[in-house]
């Protein structure tokens, strides 16, 4: 690749990488600015445990708010451990204490909070006015509370088990921090243990004989979060409704055992699966590179080429059919085109069908009629298609038909039509299969790398507009629209994600773009099919410079009426006309068609019909060409109007167990 070319291939990358970084930021700032929201950088909690078993818990709350009016903190089933009271909030930046008032709110006025039951007394909420309706920014705010009879008493020891936030949290928070401080110390460390629950990344630990400390990372919205713990050092005096009979310290232990072992052995068993797979996928994908790049390091592919510029002899003669003539010659790997060029393979089918005897073909002035003759026996499944489209014509219009007509027979049963048009094509391909010109097999094979090339570029675009994205995120502006756009901890998350599935991508891109690389070592065409291939091309150069070949044999009449249906087939046949009137110019003239030749040589008097009877502006082969372009169209059309009318203790990490808390269960959020 020379300097020119890798200085474009440059400029189109980095064009494309702008353009994607462009379209990146565009929404994030988009998504961040309107959509309503709010994001924790850091929630602390300051829980002191009292003798009488009590709990006093100062929440800090450092928080972003985009067009929010009101925070709001709520319990759930508070009343179970007697009333919340004692609560305060205080604006940290300000040193101000919120005003209490007596009223529920939806949207509490700025610089004021109630503390109130709502909902019949099933939740407990304290709400406050922030009066951020049309703004954004950071806040920070401390909420504090006393909760009464938190702790249970057991007779082998006291607990303390108290949900910090239920799966009703709407508020994503970064950084969750926690301290525990009991009213005295335990004797020893040992005679402490605790546990958190809730996402598999905290962690949480005996900090000092009356000290627990807990934090967690990136607590996503809708994460439940508690914590537990027990002690056998009696330290609290409870109420009596907080003390129970029985001993519970083994049942507590063995239960967050179960849950601890549960949480590893899940994920243990995941990432020997996730990796197991991992590992085999790679392996195949790096051994089906390797397979590709061997074979995209062959020579050629493996085909015999010849030089050959002209050919008299019609391939296969009297086996070939126009539908395979015509996909040979305008072969394309990337794409079957006899489609494209139906209406000159059906009017060449048309008139081989004469040629054969089965239909009559006549021209009158400026009309060309069609009648059947006879029927169908002996003629390929491409050909039947076409004939079952003029025998359909006749029965509709009740005997021999202008070729026009078969526009009606196509607006009146245009299903049918088209299935006869796609039969004639892929019938002739079927046989050109059979006749071991055309390798299936080897055409899927170029399918399959072709599609990767795309698959290829399609794949690296993504890994581009990721790694951009991320990148991007990296960047403290668009910190808070990434968020709200995707979660709490996405830049970590994917940033983990990204290194664990790089040697997976590059695999893919590896083998796709080797794959790719086999389409030029592809053949598609058997080669037998390429010798027929050639033999097609050379025959239509001949036929259309037929007059500039300096040769003693002229070919028959009879061979160039075998000619003119294949010249039309390949949509030459006017230059293949011209080519026979340089050297048969006596056809062209009115006196040489007498009632013998003109049954002895249908097709040429067909052709030649304008030169001699009509003018140069009209050809019974265009009139031909014309009506089979138009019944196409019209089927089409029919279709598609048809188609749009229908229708373990002692601290450690947390586990993924818990249970509903004897306390209250408590959720935040904004408004």
């Amino acid at each position: 690749m020379d300097k020119g070319v890798k200085k474009r291939n440059l400029k189109k990358c980095l064009i494309r990488w702008g353009i994607m970084a462009t379209v990146i930021m565009f929404f994030a700032f988009a998504a961040g600015l309107s959509e309503k929201s709010q994001i924790m950088d850091h929630l602390d909690y300051d829980i002191t445990l009292n003798e009488d078993g009590s709990a006093k818990i100062v929440e800090t709350w450092d928080v972003y708010a985009n067009k929010t009016n009101t925070l709001f903190r709520n319990f759930v089933n508070s009343n179970k451990n007697g009333k919340i009271k004692n609560v305060k909030v205080k604006d940290l930046e300000t040193g101000k204490d919120l005003k209490q008032i007596d009223q529920e709110m939806y949207h509490v006025t700025k610089d004021c909070f109630y503390a109130l039951d709502i909902k019949g007394g099933s939740k407990f909420e304290i709400a406050w006015g922030i009066g951020m309706d049309n703004t954004s920014g950071k806040r920070l705010y401390q909420i504090s509370y006393t909760v009464p009879n938190v702790v249970t008493d057991y007779k082998d020891c006291q607990e303390f088990y108290w949900m910090l936030l239920n799966k009703d949290n709407g508020i994503p928070v970064k950084k969750v921090t926690g301290t525990i401080k009991f009213p005295d110390s335990v004797k020893n460390k040992e005679n402490l243990k605790v546990w958190g629950h809730g996402p598999l990344n905290g962690n949480i630990e005996i900090a000092s004989n009356n000290t627990v400390k807990f934090t967690v990372d990136n607590l996503s919205e809708g994460r439940m979060l508690e914590v537990r713990t027990v002690n056998t050092d009696k330290m609290f005096e409870v109420s009596d409704s907080k003390i129970k009979k029985y001993n519970s310290l083994k049942q507590i232990i063995d239960e967050e055992t179960k849950w601890a072992n549960t949480s590893n052995e899940q994920t243990s068993n995941f990432k020997v699966a996730v990796i197991a797979i991992y590992a085999v996928i790679i392996l195949i994908n790096l051994f089906q590179t390797f397979k590709f790049y061997k074979f995209s390091k062959r020579k050629d592919d493996g085909i015999v080429h010849r030089d050959l510029k002209y050919f008299r002899d019609i391939p296969r003669e009297g086996e070939s059919t126009p539908p395979e003539a015509a996909y040979l010659y305008f072969f394309d790997k990337d794409k079957d085109v006899t489609l494209s060029h139906q209406a000159d393979v059906v009017s060449a089918t048309i008139l081989n069908l004469a040629l054969k005897g089965y239909i009559s073909l006549r021209a009158e002035g400026e009309e060309v009629y069609v009648d059947i003759l006879k029927e169908d026996e002996g003629l390929k499944e491409d050909e039947k298609a076409i004939y079952k489209i003029l025998e359909g014509t006749k029965k509709q219009q009740k005997g021999a038909f202008e070729i026009g007509k078969i526009n009606d027979y196509a607006k009146r049963h245009y299903n049918q039509y088209s299935e006869y048009i796609n039969k004639m094509v892929n019938k002739s391909r079927e046989n050109l299969y059979k006749l071991e010109l055309v390798d299936k097999a080897q055409k899927k094979q170029y399918n399959k790398a072709k599609r990767a090339g795309g698959m290829y570029s399609f794949l690296r675009g993504v890994v581009e507009f990721v790694i951009i994205g991320f990148l991007i995120g990296l960047i403290p502006i668009f910190d808070r629209a990434f968020t709200v756009i995707f979660w709490i901890g996405f830049k970590q998350t994917f940033g983990v994600m990204c290194l664990i599935l790089l040697p997976f991508v590059l695999t893919i891109l590896l083998k796709l773009k080797m794959r790719s690389k086999t389409q030029t070592k592809i053949a598609i065409l058997t080669q037998k099919g390429t010798e027929e291939y050639e033999e097609w091309k050379g025959l239509a150069t001949y036929m259309k410079e037929y007059s500039l070949i300096e040769e003693r044999e002229v070919p028959e009449l009879a061979l160039w009426e075998k000619y003119l249906v294949f010249a039309t087939a390949f949509g030459i046949a006017d230059k293949a006309i011209e080519q026979m009137k340089a050297k048969y110019p006596e056809i062209f003239v009115e006196e040489y068609w007498e009632d013998e030749k003109m049954n002895q040589y249908q097709i040429l008097n067909f052709a030649s019909h304008n030169y001699i009877y009509t003018n140069y502006t009209y050809s019974p082969l265009r009139s031909l060409n014309q009506s089979t372009t138009q019944a196409y169209k019209t089927s089409l059309t029919e279709i598609a109007l048809h188609s749009s009318s229908s229708g373990s203790g002692g601290g450690g990490g947390f586990s993924g167990g818990g249970r509903r808390p004897v306390v209250a269960e408590a959720g935040m959020g904004g408004r």
